[in-house]
């Protein structure tokens, strides 16, 4: 509340139509020069009066006092502010805050501005043959005469293998083994050669037929003393596998009848082998023929198997190059053997020449980039030169590959230049600019065009050029 200060005595109150007209008398300021104070006031109203018919000055207007409380309608330090202030006041926190959000996006921007450009542009592809000669007395590469260093890799081996028995021959194999006959007899036992020893039917798989005995014949004749015993070989008295029968006891079915039957016997200790029935193979002249033709074909899959092995790696050995030479062959049967397999081996030596596959792709790189048409632009990442065994040279007698090389071009500007070109232009402008690129031939050189700006409320693409990302795509 504004205190207020009286420093002059208020009047008497006026009647009423004088303080209607003091209400509306509006209160001028004066300066101070012009106050008059009250005794010089009296002296010159008195001069007044004596003068006579002399001028009246001016009267001086009175100061008085007002009780009423006058309403400030300036604009001063002590004005309120009516309904216009109010709106004034929006406006300037309004115009704070959109300064603070339009600095913030500027720092933003300066910050995380940044353009992606992808583009699809219309590709061709670039496919060249070319000749390369492989010198094992060159010492680095020769651009000029399409020439590059052979390796020599050389192996000597000894390769054994088994060739297989074709000749078959019709057999009917009795089974044979070895047994120990006992006399547990007073008196010693005689035994003829072809004396039968029976072994208990349970001992033959497959069972026998009715038409086949199970006995075994001795080889000799043989005496046995009283309570010892004789070794004696045996064979099976009919033919087949199934008389490889395991370790029995026989008895002698010659004895049956007599005191000695129960104390004469034999025994086996091992299996019986032999007994076969069938066809069965045999070593034949042919057999010997064929064996040393397949250990000529086995060492040589085998020797140039080992001489892959030896290929340095980086390199690619040229088949055409690969020499065998083979000598002291063995085959370890004779005709007639009862063999399924012929042991056999051979004594090999080879050489061969390999080159370096990343001299080839020098030369195949250099090759196909001479052929690329002028202005266009080379897909790094699809060059490929693949190389292959070539005839020999003509005229230098020395091996050769042959070189397939291609690589993918398209028209356009490198992205070095493609980003100058479009440093600082709209997105609109931008993509007018791509798509209305040309090939050679007048032909459109974009396929696609896409351009992503950052932050979202940028419009145009940054000035500067590590901001702008070139995205070359082909699929």
């Amino acid at each position: 509340m504004v205190k207020k200060v009286i420093d002059i005595i208020p009047p008497e109150k006026l009647p009423a139509r004088e303080q209607a007209a003091e209400e509306n008398f509006i209160v001028q300021p004066i300066q101070l020069s012009q106050f008059v104070p009250p005794a010089q006031a009296a002296e010159e109203t008195a001069s007044e009066f004596f003068a006579g018919n002399e001028e009246k000055p001016e009267a001086k207007p009175r100061i008085t006092y007002s009780p009423h409380k006058i309403e400030a309608t300036g604009s001063g330090a002590f004005a309120k502010p009516g309904k216009g202030g109010f709106f004034k006041g929006l406006l300037l926190k309004l115009a704070i805050v959109a300064a603070i959000v339009g600095l913030a996006m500027y720092g933003l921007d300066l910050k995380f501005a940044k353009a992606v450009v992808k583009i699809w542009p219309a590709t061709s592809m670039v496919a060249e043959q070319t000749k390369v000669i492989v010198d094992s007395a060159a010492k680095s590469v020769d651009i000029a005469k399409s020439t590059v260093p052979g390796l020599v890799i050389a192996v000597d081996s000894t390769i054994k293998g088994e060739a297989p028995v074709t000749t078959m021959k019709d057999s009917k194999g009795k089974a044979q083994g070895t047994v120990k006959i006992f006399n547990n007899y007073t008196a010693a036992q005689r035994l003829v050669k072809g004396t039968r020893l029976q072994a208990p039917l349970e001992k033959f798989q497959p069972a026998l037929a009715k038409d086949e005995a199970p006995w075994y014949r001795t080889a000799e004749e043989v005496v046995i003393e009283p309570k010892s015993s004789a070794t004696v070989k045996v064979a099976a008295d009919g033919s087949g596998e199934k008389y490889n029968i395991d370790p029995s006891v026989f008895s002698v079915p010659g004895l049956v009848g007599t005191a000695q039957y129960t104390y004469i016997y034999a025994q086996s200790f091992e299996k019986f082998v032999g007994g076969t029935q069938g066809n069965f193979p045999e070593v034949g002249q042919s057999d010997i023929d064929n064996a040393k033709t397949f250990i000529a074909a086995q060492a040589d899959a085998d020797i140039k198997k080992e001489l892959a092995s030896k290929v340095p790696e980086g390199f690619i050995m040229l088949e055409s190059t690969v020499k065998i030479t083979l000598s002291d062959t063995v085959v370890s049967a004779k005709i007639g053997d009862p063999l399924a397999k012929i042991p056999c081996q051979v004594q090999g030596k080879a050489i061969a020449i390999a080159y370096k596959k990343s001299d080839v792709d020098e030369l195949g790189e250099d090759f196909i980039l001479n052929k690329i048409p002028v202005g266009s632009i080379v897909d790094d990442p699809s060059l490929k030169v693949v190389s292959s065994d070539g005839n020999t040279d003509p005229v230098s007698g020395k091996p050769s590959a042959l070189l397939n090389a291609e690589v993918r071009v398209y028209q356009g500007m490198n992205d070095s230049d493609l980003k100058k070109g479009l440093s600082e232009k709209s997105k609109t402008e931008a993509l007018l600019f791509l798509t209305e690129m040309k090939d050679a031939e007048g032909n459109n050189a974009m396929k696609d065009v896409k351009i992503q700006l950052s932050p979202p409320w940028r419009m145009n693409i940054p000035r500067e050029l590590d901001k702008i990302e070139v995205q070359t795509n082909f699929e």
